[in-house]
């Protein structure tokens, strides 16, 4: 399997049920995110120093550019499930199942972005002092992600 870049992805069952998850939850993330927007005062604080106070302030509208950008993200994860060659492993992927495993890491780490572009309101807007868990909280399940797909990669091979 050295030359993954010769194997061919076809549509499956489960890349289609990713895929339908992803939409799923991307209604649901956006409907969320839209109605907190919708929900929040004029102006937030959308800076703080490192004891935790607000220095820099604006519009909770202007949330909206890192929610499209790790949203996008995760569209392009689907994408490059497709292109196994693409995607980058902490380890060697040398077997058909190891790669099949990349593939579905990779599906995986898509439907987590989509609740990392949730958190980045949530932190702001659903706390009455600014909180770091949510966003904290999604960066943990991608390294578990990471970290859970790795070894089973390792271990397929």
């Amino acid at each position: 399997m050295r030359n993954k870049e010769l194997l061919k992805v076809n549509r499956t069952t489960e890349g289609t049920i990713f895929e339908v998850a992803f939409l799923v939850l991307a209604v649901v993330v956006w409907a969320l995110i839209i109605l907190m927007l919708w929900r929040a005062p004029d102006v937030i604080a959308t800076h703080f120093d490192a004891q935790g106070r607000p220095n820099g302030y604006g519009s909770p509208w202007g949330l909206l550019v890192p929610c499209l950008i790790i949203t996008g993200v995760g569209v392009l994860l689907l994408v490059v499930a497709y292109r196994p060659h693409l995607i980058s492993m902490p380890v060697e992927v040398k077997t058909l199942r190891q790669t099949e495993l990349a593939i579905r890491s990779t599906r995986v780490a898509a439907l987590a972005l989509l609740l990392m572009a949730l958190a980045v309101p949530a932190t702001l807007l659903l706390f009455e002092s600014p909180s770091p868990w949510p966003i904290l909280g999604t960066v943990g399940l991608l390294l578990a992600v990471a970290l859970y797909y790795s070894v089973r990669i390792y271990r397929a091979r």
